[in-house]
């Protein structure tokens, strides 16, 4: 080997060495791309049915996450006052899952709020399920006194929603 290819690699070995001492190594406590994500899987609001208002939104306060159910039609305030959620384990939702129309499995769910009095408990689906579930037609399932379904999440708005009318309509419209 000549003095100037010795040369020449050496060189390249230089730049590639610099090159990599510039690089940070990742380290565990780094924020990444999901962490940074998963604070607003669960922001937006919700609708047990496609395609229609909202009836529960679900934020932010205070680093918490906090739900608000649609007052009725008429009622002062359009949303009522927040309730607090809690972030519960996938165990522990499955108390509440555990028996489910929707072939639904424990490690089909990827994250978990609850209501601390248990009446509403929001789970969101891992994405590869909801794929392959043909039952699962919404990335979120939701628990509601003594039941799961699917849920949708669907745009925030503010329009008024008469839920016993509006309900009313769809149950007749149900059995023509």
């Amino acid at each position: 080997m000549s003095i100037k290819s010795y040369s020449c690699i050496l060189s390249i070995l230089f730049a590639l060495g610099l090159t990599a001492c510039n690089q940070s190594a990742p380290t565990d406590n780094a924020p990444t791309a999901k962490a940074d994500g998963q604070a607003g899987t669960f922001v937006g609001c919700y609708s047990v049915e496609k395609n229609s208002p909202a009836q529960i939104k679900v934020s932010k306060q205070a680093g918490s996450f906090v739900m608000q159910m649609k007052e009725p039609d008429g009622a002062k305030t359009l949303w009522d006052n927040p309730e607090p959620l809690d972030e519960i384990s996938v165990d522990k939702a499955w108390d509440y899952f555990g028996v489910n129309a929707l072939s639904l499995d424990k490690s089909d769910v990827e994250r978990v709020l609850a209501r601390p009095d248990e009446m509403m408990v929001l789970a969101k689906v891992k994405d590869a399920s909801q794929n392959i579930n043909p039952l699962l037609d919404s990335a979120y399932v939701v628990y509601i006194f003594k039941g799961a379904n699917t849920i949708y999440q669907v745009p925030c708005d503010e329009t008024p929603v008469d839920i016993i009318k509006d309900g009313e309509k769809k149950v007749q419209a149900f059995y023509q």
